[in-house]
């Protein structure tokens, strides 16, 4: 020990369990097996000796069936949550060349010594104290990462998998022939929610607009997804949205590259992992030519984490978040600039909203935690927003206009002025307007959920309903299948205890208790497939329990 315990079949970081000693190792091995079946239909395994914090390098190799076989340099994916690679590079920096050489050569090797035909990926874990290195694994494919190998290389390896295929000798057979320009970083956007321990995330994707036109080549960025504007992103499938891939004449120019990308790629609907892409590429660790191995994250998780974002909106960026919702019921969606079309009469829609006597107000509520934003609608088309914050009420004059096309142009109290693109989606059945926001400028995007104003019945739940969903209900944290239920009713139960395991993306989750007591209601079996938030058991007190028997 340490020991890791592997599907045989798996693949990015799905059916993997690090085991720190004998106690822990059934357990492991149970459910490890349980999640490859369900992930792959084989629960064999495999036990490797488990390396503290190495650097992974794998190699990128093709064959043909004519005994040629090159390699297209090496990828550096070290940097890992729960072994599911994040952020890839090519090449792998800050390593000798010599070591680069006896990569590559035993990479060829190993293809050769079972004669293998096609492109493919041998895995390496280097030892980061010592720069030896062990064999991982050879995954007999092109990897998720294949993009930036193409980017250093210029070489299109699914056409050279399929001249391969078709019997013809390999492009380029001289090893030293085999292009390496520049640097290329590989980032995975998925639908999770990083504030909340990445739990995978379901629904309808309502804006998605990447930094540049998707899967189209050439430039140096590119984006590989199969999600569009409207899709949905289902418990079916791994949650990944899409592949951000860039390059730049060296690493630091590639990274930087990374960095604004990232900072330009914008979906609404579900949450991404985008923010905390973008605090591990901008760490300063990371940004250190060949100083991150696979520890990375449990040496810097409280430097990169995301809070929750209503922790840390300011009231400025709460004003713009509701400038939008005020313009969308308002129905003033579609003025290109501010100012324009602005009618001196009040019988226009584009005036402000115009009473007799005093002006009307709007109050906003944020589904999230609460915070109240009074909107003053002047009759100059403006709006005072009171917003509550923690140190008292301000109070900011706003001015806006928002295009079709989700281009906002606003002032604040008269003097600044600001651009952000905007997106907003009315939901009638959660009884929700939800507005994202990225500033041209660059800086970080936002968001905001608001009770809907129009809607006046909230569906509030009734007193069946609340019974059921108590302090003491567990719910499911998304849609899944139920794969395991470890107690039965009646049984004492402590806060943390796992009480259900379910299966969803092709992962398993743990669903805890939240308080101890009694385990008075099973809501599920296994095999059943829930919807997200459906209450699985509700855990009571003890005394409530020995009231409720008596």
């Amino acid at each position: 020990f340490p020991l890791l315990i592997k599907a045989t079949m798996g693949g990015g970081g799905k059916g993997m369990r690090l085991v720190h000693d004998e106690g822990e190792f059934l357990e492991a091995l149970e459910s490890c097996k349980r999640e490859s079946i369900n992930a792959f239909g084989d629960d064999n395994v495999i036990l490797e000796r488990y390396l503290v914090d190495p650097r992974h390098i794998e190699v990128q190799v093709i064959a043909d069936t004519l005994g040629n076989a090159v390699y297209l340099h090496e990828r550096d994916c070290s940097l890992q949550r729960r072994h599911q690679k994040i952020i890839e590079e090519a090449p792998a920096s800050d390593l000798p060349a010599e070591m680069r050489a006896m990569l590559g050569e035993a990479a060829v090797k190993a293809a050769k010594a079972v004669d293998y035909v096609n492109a493919g990926t041998v895995e390496f874990l280097v030892d980061s104290k010592t720069n030896d290195f062990f064999f991982c694994e050879m995954n007999t494919r092109l990897q998720v990462e294949h993009p930036i190998t193409e980017m250093i290389t210029g070489v299109d390896l699914v056409d050279w998998q399929l001249r391969v295929a078709s019997g013809e000798k390999l492009p380029i057979v001289d090893q030293s022939q085999i292009p390496c320009i520049g640097h290329a970083f590989e980032a995975r956007i998925y639908a999770e929610n990083p504030a909340n321990d990445f739990l995978p995330a379901t629904g309808q994707v309502w804006h998605h607009r990447p930094p540049t036109v998707a899967n189209k080549g050439g430039g140096t960025v590119r984006v590989d997804t199969g999600i569009e504007t409207g899709n949905q992103i289902s418990v079916h499938y791994d949650p990944m949205i899409s592949k951000l891939i860039v390059h730049g004449d060296d690493r630091k120019d590639a990274l930087e590259n990374l960095k604004h990308s990232l900072t330009n790629y914008q979906i609404a609907g579900v949450p991404s992992n985008i923010p905390f892409l973008l605090n591990c590429a901008a760490h300063p660790v990371f940004s250190q030519a060949g100083a991150t191995n696979t520890g990375f994250l449990n040496d810097f998780a409280d430097e990169v984490k995301i809070e929750p974002e209503s922790a840390s909106l300011g009231a400025t960026e709460q004003a713009v978040c509701a400038l939008v919702v005020s313009l969308a019921i308002e129905n003033k969606v579609g003025i290109n600039d501010i100012g324009e079309g602005k009618p001196s009469g009040p019988w226009s829609h584009l005036a402000g909203s115009w009473r007799a006597g005093k002006r009307h107000r709007r109050l906003l509520t944020s589904s999230e935690d609460g915070n109240k934003i009074v909107c003053t609608s002047n009759r100059d088309g403006t709006y005072d927003m009171t917003i509550t914050t923690k140190t008292g009420d301000i109070t900011l004059t706003v001015d806006g206009a928002l295009d079709h096309n989700s281009n906002l142009q606003m002032t604040i109290d008269n003097v600044t002025k600001r651009s952000f693109t905007a997106a907003f989606n009315e939901d009638t059945v959660a009884g929700e307007i939800n507005v994202n926001v990225w500033p041209v400028n660059g800086s970080c995007a936002f968001s905001m959920a608001f009770k809907h104003p129009l809607l006046h019945a909230h569906r509030k739940l009734d007193i069946s309903q609340k019974s059921a969903v108590g302090s003491g209900s567990v719910k499911a944290p998304m849609p899944g299948k139920i794969t395991k239920i470890n107690f039965d009713e009646g049984d004492v139960v402590q806060k943390g205890d796992t009480l259900v395991v379910m299966e969803a993306m092709k992962m398993e989750h743990a669903v805890t208790a939240n308080m101890p007591g009694v385990l008075s209601k099973l809501n599920c079996v296994v095999g059943d497939i829930v919807n997200d938030s459906h209450v699985l058991a509700v855990v009571s007190e003890d005394d409530e329990e020995t009231e409720i028997a008596s």
